[in-house]
Order: structure tokens, then C-alpha cells, then sequence
């Protein structure tokens, strides 16, 4: 509350930079909540504008000044524009990843600094030396060579990475599931009805809990006294089942801010934070409350519908991409096929 206090006492109009300088996001994310819904400050992306901010100073770390300008044109090319094209808020997630990238790029701009070369000498050995010496994810690295070659600061250099593990189809089993959704449909379950309708919809559709925050009110339709989830491209019917949860869900979006509960008038399920949907990890903690795994959860759904569905219309129904689809109905059949084998009777030598 000192920083409230100070605010409140001062004579001037504080700023988002303010704010910055006062502390680390999670010390002031309350006051300025508080100051947006009061209209004192413009509503900002917090997260996209930390990010943004962190790029110019970690920067400051390359001496050579074309190399530091390199790191940061890649940088905005790269993250920066794809996170202003959202329509969501950043969620924190994201800016951790591409953070985790740019370090070790700034780890390889190190490397070439500590040995005084510059990138453009940077060659195809010393590219596989550096590799060989660190991090198994420094193959993360591969954007930022593609684009410094576009852009004639590298000649070109091949970056190649191990292929991924299949994936893990060994979710939350059907007879689970279907036991966790009788609970979760009782009525005289007392967890709010928003925690409930999330974990219907991770149980049956798969949707995942970043997924899930990011549903907007208008999501939710009825047309012709049929009610419709957004979760893809294509309006997802809801079973009769879960209509009543969806539409409490819908009617109750009443979020804890600093003072008093705020009713938020987009998001499905509305975060502490103004202008901002509830985090995925909170989300998260409130399933397991109902004794919901959202990741086995998940994956036991996408496993069953990945076995019924082609994957152009998993990928559509789900919000998931072709590709992820793809991959999903691949390992559901690969996970079949190793079934059948071991299931099958050995033949009888002679």
C-alpha cells in the first residue's frame, strides 16, 4: 500500500513509466490496475511494453555498436511485430520464450565478442564449436542467422536440431474423465460455475488453459436455442450439458481487483488486472481443485478426438493448427499400432 500512498499524496498525474521505475511488475501490477480503471492512466500492455524495454537494455551488453544494433532490428523483426499483431494482451508466457531466444543469441554475440570478431566473420565451424560447447537448445539461435544472412551481415550457415519426441498420448483415461465430468455437471458442486465450465471444456474438447482465458464473452452464442463456443474457426455446439455452465460462466465475470470485485466486460474470465484475461496458471490451480489435471486432461481428450475426427476438422473445431492436428492423429496411430503389436498373440515357430 506504500506505493498507493505516495501516488495518492503526490501532485502529479503518475505515468506508466512511473510505475516502472517504483518496482517489479508483480509490486505494482495492483496500483495500476486501480489507476487504468479509474481512467488516470491509458490502458497499456504491460507485458509487450516490459519486453520491449528489456531488449534495449540487455542490448547495452554488445560493445560493438552494428552488432547491438543487429540484435535489436532482429528482435523487434522477429518478436516484437508478431506480439503487436495480437489481439489479445501478451500473457507472460510468451515473453518468456522469446526472451529465452534472444539470450542465447546474445550468448553467440558474446562469444564473437570475447574472441574480438565481429558477425560477419562468423563462419559454419565456429557456428558448430559453439553449439558443441553449450545449451542442447542453442539451435534456437537459427532465426536470427537466416535473418542477418537476408540482411548481409552473416554468409550462410546451416543450423540443424534434433527431430522432436512423438508425442505423449497417455492422458487422463476416458473412464476418468467421464467420472471427473459427473462431479464437475452435480449440482451440488460449490466451485464457482467458470472453474467448472473450464474443466468440462479441457475434458472433453482438449482446450487448453491459455486457450481457455483468452475466450472473449462474445464467444459464446445461441442461435436458434442451440448455444456455441468459439474455440476455432468453427462455432463449436455445445452439449446440453454444459449450456448452463457456459451461460453462468458468461453472466458472472466478476473479478478480484484492489478494492472491490470489477466486472469485466469482454473477457470470459477476467484477470486481477485491468484489461488483461485470468492467468493460465490460476486457472490451472482452481482445476486441480475439482481434481483436474489440465495437461493429462488435455491430452487424453485431443487422443480421443484425434482417433474420430480428420485432422482439417480437429484442427478447426479445437483452434489448434493443421500441423498440430496432424501430428495428434500420427501419434494416436502410432500409439495404436505399438498396441496392436504387443496385443498380437506370437506365431508358433514350426
Amino acid at each position: 500500500m506504500g506505493l498507493l500512498r505516495s501516488v495518492m499524496d503526490s501532485q502529479v498525474i503518475p505515468t506508466h513509466e512511473f510505475l516502472d521505475d517504483a518496482g517489479a511488475d508483480q509490486a505494482t501490477r495492483a496500483v495500476r490496475s486501480l489507476l487504468v480503471d479509474a481512467g488516470l492512466l491509458p490502458y497499456r500492455d504491460n507485458n509487450l511494453a516490459r519486453f520491449e524495454e528489456w531488449i534495449i537494455r540487455t542490448a547495452q551488453r554488445i560493445t560493438d555498436p552494428q552488432q547491438r544494433a543487429a540484435f535489436v532490428q532482429f528482435a523487434r523483426w522477429r518478436h516484437v511485430r508478431e506480439l503487436r499483431k495480437r489481439t489479445s494482451p501478451v500473457h507472460s508466457s510468451l515473453t518468456t520464450s522469446r526472451r529465452r531466444e534472444l539470450r542465447l543469441v546474445m550468448e553467440l554475440l558474446e562469444w564473437l565478442q570475447h574472441q574480438n570478431r565481429v558477425l560477419v566473420s562468423l563462419t559454419q565451424s565456429d557456428v558448430d564449436r559453439w553449439r558443441a560447447s553449450g545449451s542442447a537448445e542453442r539451435h534456437r539461435v537459427k532465426p536470427f542467422l537466416a535473418w542477418a544472412h537476408a540482411n548481409g551481415m552473416v554468409r550462410s550457415i546451416e543450423i540443424l536440431r534434433k527431430p522432436g519426441s512423438a508425442l505423449d498420448v497417455a492422458g487422463t483415461p476416458v473412464d476418468e474423465r467421464v467420472h471427473l465430468l459427473h462431479g464437475i455437471l452435480d449440482p451440488g458442486c460449490t466451485l464457482p460455475v467458470a472453474v467448472r465450465f473450464a474443466s468440462a471444456l479441457v475434458l472433453l474438447f482438449g482446450a487448453g488453459p491459455q486457450q481457455i482465458v483468452e475466450l472473449r464473452v462474445s464467444d459464446i452464442s445461441a442461435i436458434d436455442e442451440r448455444v456455441y463456443l468459439k474455440l476455432g474457426n468453427e462455432p463449436l455446439l455445445l452439449p446440453d450439458a454444459l449450456v448452463d455452465l457456459a451461460i453462468g460462466t458468461q453472466q458472472n465475470r466478476k473479478a478480484p481487483r484492489l478494492f472491490a470485485p470489477t466486472r469485466d466486460t469482454d473477457w470470459l474470465f477476467p484477470g486481477i488486472r485491468t484489461g488483461y484475461p485470468l492467468a493460465a496458471s490460476t486457472l490451472i490451480g482452481s482445476m486441480k481443485l475439482l481434481g483436474v489435471s489440465a495437461s493429462r486432461g488435455r491430452t487424453g481428450a485431443m487422443a480421443a478426438l484425434a482417433q474420430e475426427l480428420p485432422p482439417a476438422i480437429l484442427a478447426r473445431l479445437t483452434g489448434n493448427s493443421t500441423a498440430t492436428a496432424v501430428r495428434w492423429s500420427n501419434a494416436v496411430a502410432a500409439s495404436n499400432a505399438r498396441y496392436a503389436a504387443l496385443a498380437m498373440p506370437a506365431t508358433p515357430l514350426g
